[in-house]
């Protein structure tokens, strides 16, 4: 009797699956991670995925804004990662807010909004709304950015 031997498609497949589902976790577990947002002399820097940098020469409002992102209204992701609890990244759109871009957890309150004077606004709140507060704190008391 004479021994089969595997095709190279019955040895890659399972690695490719092992991969796929790796990638799969991976994509998820930073997702889900609550941005890290940090001032230096010059800027904001998100980082994370959908992270970005914002200079203060191009901000021309930060406001402390007393509602979740649900309650401002999240409109509709154009490209980001969402739809699964509560945590929105990237790049979003609605009539009432036109193009914006979210970093925030939609059901905690406060939402920091920052008006940006030549691209799209950007909407930052935390899980812990201690941090959220602080953070603005930090961006107020600072005066970091020109009106």
């Amino acid at each position: 009797m004479a021994k089969k031997t595997k095709s190279r498609w019955e040895v890659i497949k399972p690695i490719l699956v092992i991969f796929i589902l790796t990638a799969c976790a991976i994509m998820l577990f930073y997702g889900f991670k609550e941005p890290g947002v940090q001032l230096t002399d010059t800027q904001i820097q998100v980082k994370g995925m959908y992270g970005l940098e914002i200079d203060f020469t191009d901000i021309k409002d930060v406001t402390l804004i007393e509602k979740s992102m649900r309650e401002i209204g999240i409109g509709t992701r154009t490209n980001g990662f969402g739809g699964m609890g509560s945590t929105l990244k990237g790049n979003f759109k609605s009539a009432d807010l036109g193009k914006h871009m979210l970093f925030v957890n939609a059901d905690a309150s406060p939402t920091i909004r920052i008006a940006r004077k030549s691209d799209v606004d950007i909407y930052i709140s935390f899980k812990d709304s201690k941090k959220t507060e602080t953070f603005f704190s930090e961006l107020s008391r600072e005066s970091l950015y020109s009106q």
